[in-house]
Order: C-alpha cells, then sequence, then structure tokens
C-alpha cells in the first residue's frame, strides 16, 4: 500500500512539473528590444521622405499600454533607474513614464528630456515624439498623449496626436 501512494505521489508529481514546464515554454516572451513593437522613423535618403513605419509585432502587445511603454524604452526596467543625476547633463537617451490614462489622453514624462530637447536635434526630437505618440495610440484607449517635460531648444511638452505628424508617410509592415 505503502509503494502505490509513493508512486501515485511520484505521478502526480510528474504531472505537475510537466504541466508547468509545458505552460513556461509555450508562454510567448517578447524581445523589447526588436523595434518591430513599436512605431519608428525611416528616411528614403533618395527622396528626402520621412516615413513613420508600423512595426509588424505591435497588435501583439497594442491592447496593454504599459507593454507599449517597455517596448519604446526597449527594456522593462523601471524608466526612473536611467533618470540622469540633474548636475551631470543629459547623458542617457530619453524614456517613456506612463503616468496614467485619461478620457483618452495618456499621460507621459520623459525622462531624461534634456537629451530629447538639447541633443537630438529638431529631427531626432520630432522623430521621437512621433514615434511615442503613434506607438501608443495604437492602444484603442488612447487618442492623444501629453508629453509632460521641461521645454528645450529642440522639443516642447504638450498633446500630441498622430495629425500633430502629417508631415510623416505612414507605412505597414507585413503580418501585423
Amino acid at each position: 500500500m505503502k509503494e502505490k501512494t509513493i508512486s501515485s505521489l511520484f505521478l502526480i508529481s510528474a504531472i505537475a512539473a510537466a504541466t508547468i514546464t509545458f505552460i513556461l515554454l509555450g508562454k510567448k516572451t517578447v524581445d523589447y528590444s526588436d523595434r518591430s513593437y513599436t512605431w519608428h522613423v525611416d528616411y528614403n535618403e533618395t527622396s528626402d521622405d520621412v516615413f513613420i513605419v508600423c512595426g509588424k509585432k505591435i497588435g501583439e502587445i497594442k491592447s496593454d499600454a504599459n507593454k507599449l511603454v517597455t517596448a519604446l524604452n526597449a527594456t522593462d526596467a523601471d524608466p526612473q533607474s536611467s533618470r540622469t543625476p540633474a548636475e551631470k547633463g543629459p547623458g542617457h537617451s530619453p524614456k517613456v513614464k506612463l503616468i496614467k490614462v485619461e478620457n483618452g489622453v495618456a499621460f507621459v514624462e520623459i525622462i531624461n528630456a534634456g537629451y530629447l530637447t538639447q541633443r537630438m536635434g529638431s529631427s531626432g526630437a520630432q522623430d521621437y515624439l512621433a514615434s511615442v505618440t503613434y506607438t501608443l495610440t495604437e492602444n484603442s484607449q488612447i487618442k492623444k498623449v501629453n508629453f509632460i517635460f521641461e521645454v528645450g531648444d529642440h522639443a516642447v511638452p504638450g498633446v500630441y496626436t498622430r495629425e500633430t505628424f502629417a508631415n510623416y508617410k505612414t507605412v505597414i509592415e507585413d503580418n501585423r
């Protein structure tokens, strides 16, 4: 009887372990450094056209605003962890911190905004704001993005929509 109980417990443990392994291996992991999860800007060097390109995997995460932010930051680390101390100047690239979504507006703080407003140039800053705006407005609950940061030479805070970037031509990657 004791052997039967031990055998049964062993079998149950093996089945439980197999089930857990199957669930963990079956879960799809997201490589947030893959820009296929965001909109990104691209240029046609021969025609000077500027494109905003929709990554082909964005549909996998667009229902979760926090995942979109993680993809924009290309890391799942807290954006605060990359904040450059004020006395050191804008050393790290900007990161997005989602504060809240309310009435169709995503309120986002730009961490290391000095890099955005002082180091990226006007085109780079515009491209960054366009990428963030297009990516976040993939979420059906978000129609506008209210950027919160200190005004600088190359970018200003405020509410942006896709229409703000009407000069960009949109391109949708395959497999969306």
